[in-house]
């Protein structure tokens, strides 16, 4: 598969030759990943630092470079520090394993990514798990928390933007929830940061200036920022505590020199007067997707960013549609069990800023015509046959 911006190239075994498909499956919500602004970072970088970071970063693993953009992201966050990973699974994984005590406990929300499940359980064996956004539910676990461990830590762990249903927390009532009970806030901002919000920071720009905020955040550098990689901001106590004790950290070589300049020069272009564009232009996309989906009856989950979740439920009839959306040169990503539960299977389309309207009309047409083409062929029985 070779991604270039709108368009996607793919064969296979049952491909004879390569084809061009509309591509709704890629992660890059700016389009920066086809710039020439970032291909030009790669070059310099390897350039004077080689291709490979060839060490940890607690000993010589460590580039100019890497320490520019820690600084960059401690500084467009308002923390005091930033721990940057290889990927971002190793920085969630890494917070929890580093930060978590045995005796601790974690309050994690169910919808949660991959990362934060595995870091929690590898941490401690007290781990909670609420219903997907459900506050009443939060307070619940920490009153009984705070009354069976009077000493020991609570940590609450959420995402700012859940990417299989396109929903949020409300964040400023969990950190009000939080405080009430001691307890610390680990916020994952993968999906949102750069993308979503009137500066660029997702949710976080709809917390009140000044106020509180979650006590460690991580987030990614794959979905806005082209590159691979991840990142925690925090204090400066925990920056010094983490980075000696994430196994993730200290035990893997730091980010190559290359993505750390690709995600460097895109941070300066996300937080510009041209990042306010593609924001803007991303935003505008995101709801002409929505819209024609909705047009033609399909169900769109969450609120509008830039994952757009087209239900179709049934996995037989999800697979069959995928079909015809590979036939008619649209990509788009089937989820269905057991990444979401069963008779809840989805297309997440994936919005990109550089997308054409001719992209978007053609998707949803596409995608609406396939699905009801699948509806038709499945409650088809000829006779004599039975499903």
């Amino acid at each position: 598969m070779a991604q270039v911006g709108n368009v996607a190239r793919a064969s296979n075994e049952f491909l004879a030759n390569e084809r061009e498909y509309i591509n709704f499956g890629s992660q890059d919500y700016l389009g920066l990943a086809q710039t020439e602004d970032a291909k030009h970072a790669a070059r310099e970088a390897i350039a004077e630092f080689g291709v490979h970071s060839a060490g940890s970063p607690v000993l010589c693993g460590r580039t100019r470079l890497l320490v520019e953009l820690e600084r960059k992201l401690a500084a467009g966050l308002a923390y005091e520090a930033c721990i940057i990973y290889p990927a971002a699974w190793m920085a969630g994984f890494g917070m929890l394993a580093s930060l978590v005590r045995n005796d601790d406990v974690v309050l994690l929300d169910s919808l949660s990514h991959n990362c934060l499940h595995e870091g929690s359980r590898h941490a401690t064996p007290h781990v909670k798990k609420f219903s997907h956004n459900d506050l009443s539910e939060v307070e619940d676990l920490l009153k009984a928390e705070r009354v069976a461990r009077p000493a020991d830590g609570i940590f609450v762990v959420v995402e700012s933007l859940y990417s299989m249903d396109s929903d949020s927390p409300d964040l400023a009532a969990l950190l009000t929830l939080a405080r009430k009970y001691e307890a610390i806030v680990l916020l994952d901002v993968a999906h949102d940061f750069g993308s979503m919000g009137a500066t660029g920071r997702g949710i976080l720009d709809n917390l009140k200036p000044g106020g509180d905020r979650p006590d460690v955040i991580m987030g990614s550098f794959s979905k806005t920022f082209a590159a691979n990689g991840g990142f925690i901001v925090c204090s400066t106590a925990v920056r010094d505590y983490v980075s000696n004790h994430s196994p993730s950290h200290v035990f893997s070589n730091a980010i190559s020199p290359i993505q750390t300049a690709v995600a460097n020069k895109s941070f300066d272009i996300v937080f510009s007067r041209r990042g306010d564009s593609l924001r803007s232009q991303l935003k505008e996309n995101i709801l002409r997707l929505r819209a024609g989906m909705e047009a033609g009856g399909m169900f769109v989950a969450g609120t509008p960013s830039p994952i757009v979740p087209v239900f179709v439920g049934d996995e037989k009839i999800a697979r069959l549609t995928s079909r015809y959306l590979t036939d008619n040169s649209l990509l788009a990503n089937l989820v269905e069990f057991p990444a979401v539960p069963r008779g809840k299977a989805r297309f997440r389309f994936q919005v990109m800023a550089t997308h054409r309207h001719e992209d978007i009309d053609a998707a949803a047409r596409i995608m609406i015509a396939s699905r009801n083409q699948a509806v038709a062929e499945w409650e088809f029985t000829p006779p004599g046959e039975s499903k």
